[in-house]
């Protein structure tokens, strides 16, 4: 890898995300993205101490990621830890023991850096870039929305309501049965009720992380996750009702086999649907602009110094 080679890694609820880059017109260039799905934070009720299982799968996914940043030596590794992290009364401590162990920087997000941080990753792959937009990135256990103008932020919120939160909380039989549907549309209203982003005025709406750029690959159809296809597509909520009513009603082992769809997020896919509507909803709006950048981009950036943690 080029000497300037830097390297960012997204570690978040559901999802962990490594990225390396080199810098280029103030974007990451050559970029080369590994994901893993180890779920840490399953079962997890804030406060608690993270399990035992999770954290083994965390550190497997880990120490497969150091084996390729130890090959490609970047100059610079940086980590940030998401909602997980700081909900578990352990997090903080189990981060800070990974980037000893691995020699990489670490920091627990705060909500609103992890916020700020996912839409400068957004703004840095949009195009064309949108005059005013809200930006929101549904992860496992947190959704953030950001308001911006042009590259600048207006104002940000992070929500503690995700993916995996919800599908634990609500989604219990196999297929979801109505009442469970009707009691997750609930979920996601009342926790999206307590956005107090602005949302007057002409904006695009931009979806981002894995829920959002899911929803489009299963809406290509796409057999393997290619980025350049999926990056600044739109998806309509007619789009969006259309693929939930096929989903939603099927068996986890059917979803598994679905286009488009990673087997490891089956299980939360109902969730994430349920999820963007009640975003689009709440933000008057009928169609999502899906950006393949994300928390993980900004990171990068600011391993980069191109963006404040």
């Amino acid at each position: 890898m080029p000497s300037d080679c830097l390297a960012a890694l997204d570690l978040g609820s559901n999802t962990f995300r490594l990225i390396l880059a080199t810098p280029a017109g103030g974007k990451p260039a050559s970029r080369q993205v590994w994901q893993e799905l180890p779920r840490l934070s399953e079962g997890l009720s804030p406060g608690s101490p993270l399990g035992e299982a999770p954290k083994k799968r965390a550190l497997a996914a880990l120490e497969g990621f150091a084996e390729i940043v130890r090959k490609r030596g970047p100059k610079r590794v940086l980590a940030g830890g998401t909602m997980v992290f700081r909900e578990a009364s352990d997090g903080r401590a189990f981060l800070g023991g990974i980037g000893r162990r691995l020699g990489w920087e670490t920091i627990v997000l705060s909500g609103e850096q992890e916020a700020r941080l996912s839409a400068a990753g957004v703004l840095s792959g949009l195009d064309p870039l949108p005059d005013e937009a809200v930006i929101f990135d549904i992860g496992g256990r947190s959704t953030e929305f950001v308001r911006t103008r042009g590259r600048g932020i207006v104002s940000c919120q992070s929500l503690p309501v995700g993916v995996v939160g919800l599908t634990e909380a609500h989604l219990k039989s196999d297929p979801p049965t109505p009442g469970e549907t009707r009691a997750l549309d609930a979920a996601c209203q009342r926790a999206l009720g307590e956005c107090r982003v602005d949302r007057g005025g002409e904006f695009v709406l931009v979806g981002t992380a894995g829920t959002v750029t899911t929803i489009e690959a299963m809406l290509l159809g796409l057999e393997v996750y290619d980025p350049e296809l999926v990056n600044n597509r739109r998806f309509t909520r007619e789009d969006l009702e259309s693929l939930r009513e096929k989903v939603a009603g099927t068996t986890l082992a059917s979803r598994r086999s679905l286009a488009g769809l990673h087997p490891a997020r089956a299980d939360v896919i109902v969730a994430g649907l349920a999820l963007v509507g009640a975003a689009m909803s709440l933000m008057d709006r009928s169609r999502v602009v899906v950006s393949d950048s994300s928390l993980l981009e900004g990171l990068w950036l600011a391993a980069a110094g191109l963006a404040h943690l």
